[in-house]
């Protein structure tokens, strides 16, 4: 997979032309090791979803004398993101072996430009936190198949065969079905300042502008990054060095302009115990989670990790319902249903014979 840079609830089409049998994915490996990769992944990338979530239900003064208002700062929690994203460059360092050869590292711009595809679709996804759930957000995401597919062929030339289209149109009912769950749900409580349709439209257009973005991260570095090889930790880590310098210069600009209030950040910060804890959580949990992602995607394989990413969000909806920050709405498990079978077939963990290419149906019918 030396062309597939795994990322956190990303899946990566280029990983599913030629899957290798999993006794020898995890041979030499072990099974408990890489199952219990697998729980870290799955609980991290829960845990960071619904502490970005709840990260902007923090009702909090911005400064002395001040009201209380969320945590409406999605620049800043980038910038956290990019954060936990540099801690896998330092994982690297501490774990790289010293014989690793760097004939072949890519000029540093090369990160940069996959960096501010990152920095933007991941500051799309925290604005739309403010005004959508965090289950609608997560399955929102499942919407990056659709992209990932159109740039593919588009750019790199890929053929989708018929299992892909069908994944694909499955995926488009699905997120069509959660987009209208959101409309129709009027007992939802706990979102912010009773987002209007209005609003929760334009928070689900954020998610999928964002999936663009990081579909179009995706092929750039299949297109771009797979003449070299780089360690999976090395480019994450690489990308949030980049991250956090972009990031600092982007809020110097923005609290000029007066779009963004790092200081009224940091005094919610200061002043809540609670907050404090969440944004401590989500630089650990998505550095976690990537660890995590890039062990799985070397050891097992990439859809091993889409299906990580279909379980996550069913964590993701529990918790939401447990919590009372969301109302159970069966339009939504309904989409969500079709979104997951729709993923699993696009990763072809799902097989229907008849959309099997002719040489391949036969393999399979012997199999079964």
């Amino acid at each position: 997979l030396a062309s597939c840079w795994p990322r956190r609830h990303k899946p990566c089409p280029s990983a599913l032309r030629s899957l290798r049998p999993p006794s020898t994915m995890i041979r030499g490996y072990g099974v408990g090791r890489l199952s219990a990769y697998m729980l870290i992944m799955l609980i991290s990338g829960a845990c960071n979803t619904l502490l970005m979530k709840f990260m902007v239900m923090q009702e909090v003064p911005t400064g002395r004398g001040e009201p209380s208002s969320g945590f409406d700062h999605p620049y800043f929690q980038s910038l956290l993101m990019m954060i936990g994203e540099f801690l896998c460059l330092v994982v690297y360092y501490l774990s790289k072996p010293q014989d690793v050869a760097s004939a072949m590292q890519p000029p540093k711009w090369v990160f940069m430009v996959a960096c501010l595809l990152d920095w933007t679709a991941t500051t799309l996804v925290n604005m739309a936190y403010i005004v959508i759930a965090a289950s609608v957000v997560q399955m929102t995401r499942g919407s990056i198949v659709i992209f990932t597919c159109i740039l593919s062929v588009v750019f790199l030339g890929r053929h989708q065969k018929n299992y892909h289209l069908a994944g694909v149109a499955l995926v488009f009912v699905g997120i069509t079905l959660v987009s209208l769950s959101a409309f129709i749900n009027p007992d939802a409580v706990h979102e912010a300042q009773g987002s209007s349709v209005h609003m929760k439209l334009f928070g689900i257009l954020l998610c999928v502008c964002a999936q663009v973005f990081q579909a179009a991260m995706l092929v750039y570095e299949e297109k771009i990054m797979s003449q070299y090889t780089v360690p999976p930790l090395q480019v994450v880590g690489m990308e949030g060095a980049f991250g956090i310098i972009f990031g600092l210069l982007l809020l110097s600009v923005l609290n000029v302009w007066g779009v963004e209030s790092t200081p009224a950040a940091f005094f919610q910060i200061q002043h809540s115990t609670t907050l404090l804890v969440a944004v401590i959580g989500s630089i650990f949990s998505i550095a976690l989670f990537n660890v995590a992602g890039v062990t799985v995607t070397q050891q097992a394989s990439a859809v091993s990790r889409s299906t990580v990413d279909v379980s996550r969000t069913i964590i993701i909806w529990v918790v939401e319902l447990s919590l009372g920050w969301n109302a159970f709405n069966p339009l939504q498990l309904l989409g969500f249903i079709i979104l997951g079978v729709g993923t699993l077939l696009y990763n072809r963990l799902i097989v229907i014979q008849a959309l099997e290419p002719a040489g391949e149906a036969a393999p399979l019918a012997s199999k079964a």
